[in-house]
């Protein structure tokens, strides 16, 4: 068996502490945090267990080189001299770059000069290769942050936050990955969760995934750590069938509300649920969410969870600050006893929740599509 693998997990910036737990809970290794990463020394099967049961991260890469770099030329010799044999194999490849800071080349350079340089590498291994950018068997992955850079191999493909159970999409859908750090955030397990305004449902499916221990890996039929030799194949398949087998009967769990004003988008979430299989989990509703108390029982010490309109325009503040009371006034009556909500308008937030009498115990700046919300978590 091989030894413990230096892994790179890319996460949404903002939530690495949340990320972090998480990491930690799946693999009992608490990785070290930075602002959209997390880095942590792992094991095969530590490694097999993230990719599966990640919920709130990205991509998962097994890091090969990294270091101090003056110019393209240095990172291009470095990589060139890697032993590939057990991170390559027939096929295409691509080469994905990101950069942060300022350099004197674009990532179409680096792409440009330090791809060649992995298919030599890749020849020199022994492997007929070609480049793929569209649909490669194998991604290499290339990090520059200012004078550093961290090359690697992607062990999982697409970013994990892309599900596959997503068969409608709601206008303003939130990422997976992000809802399940609300979800986390929230303390759910045992008490009642309700996401007032829901949409597309990805909030409550992402709670029922979690309360019912639905590994969101097996959405796919498997990852790119198959393809990579330094990882067993028998390891990945055996953790698909542990993950399998341990998903737990609907019939024991706290009841976890779905609600939208619009049917139409009650319509579309419904089958989101059906196509991962948790449709039985969730209470679909359809009303008003000012109006909760008339259609539901007291849900006294649960939690609500959601996403709600942002207003970006000014001239629907007003109209924003009356729905956030109106809404969290209604949560208060229900009984709710923590709410996480994420919004660009953090201040009606905030002031929502604390005239119905909620404490804001943490709030969280995080980047949600191209724009900068908070995550506010509050309790009564």
């Amino acid at each position: 068996m091989a030894g413990d693998a230096d892994i790179l997990i890319t996460i949404t910036k903002g939530i690495a502490r949340v990320a972090a737990e998480e990491v930690r809970d799946i693999t009992g290794v608490t990785p070290i945090q930075a602002e959209n990463t997390l880095r942590v020394r792992l094991g095969v099967e530590a490694v097999t267990r993230l990719i599966l049961w990640g919920r709130t991260i990205y991509k998962v890469i097994h890091v090969l080189d990294d270091g101090v770099f003056n110019s393209l030329d240095d990172i291009a010799r470095r990589v060139e001299s890697l032993d590939l044999r057990l991170f390559g194999g027939d096929g295409s490849f691509a080469l994905r770059t990101s950069r942060y800071g300022s350099h004197g080349f674009t990532s179409l350079d680096a792409n440009r000069v330090v791809g060649a340089a992995v298919y030599r590498a890749l020849e020199r291994a022994g492997y007929k290769v070609s480049v793929d950018l569209t649909s490669p068997d194998r991604e290499y992955i290339l990090r520059i942050v200012d004078d550093r850079y961290t090359f690697g191999v992607n062990l999982v493909g697409e970013s994990l936050h892309i599900r596959g159970y997503r068969v409608w999409n709601h206008p303003a859908a939130i990422k997976t990955s992000l809802a399940a750090a609300m979800v986390l955030l929230s303390g759910f397990w045992d008490v009642p969760l309700i996401d007032p305004m829901a949409g597309g449902g990805t909030i409550p499916i992402e709670a029922a995934l979690y309360r019912y221990r639905y590994a969101p890996g097996l959405y796919r039929p498997s990852h790119m750590i198959t393809r990579i030799p330094y990882y067993p194949l028998e390891t990945y398949l055996e953790a698909r069938e542990e993950a399998y087998n341990a998903r737990l009967p609907f019939e024991e769990g706290p009841e976890i509300i779905y609600n939208d004003i619009s049917c139409r988008y009650m319509s579309g979430a419904e089958r989101n649920a059906e196509s991962a299989g948790v449709d039985r989990a969730i209470r679909f509703m359809c009303v008003d969410a000012r109006d909760l108390t008339s259609h539901l029982p007291s849900l006294e010490g649960g939690v609500a969870v959601f996403n709600p309109p942002y207003g970006i325009r000014m001239t629907r503040r007003k109209v924003l600050e009356d729905l956030y009371r109106d809404v969290v006034d209604e949560l208060s009556s229900l009984g709710i006893r923590r709410i996480v909500a994420i919004t660009s308008e953090y201040r009606l937030l905030r002031d929502a929740l604390e005239a119905s009498g909620y404490r804001i115990l943490e709030n969280l700046q995080v980047l949600h599509g191209k724009l900068i919300t908070r995550i506010a978590v509050a309790e009564a």
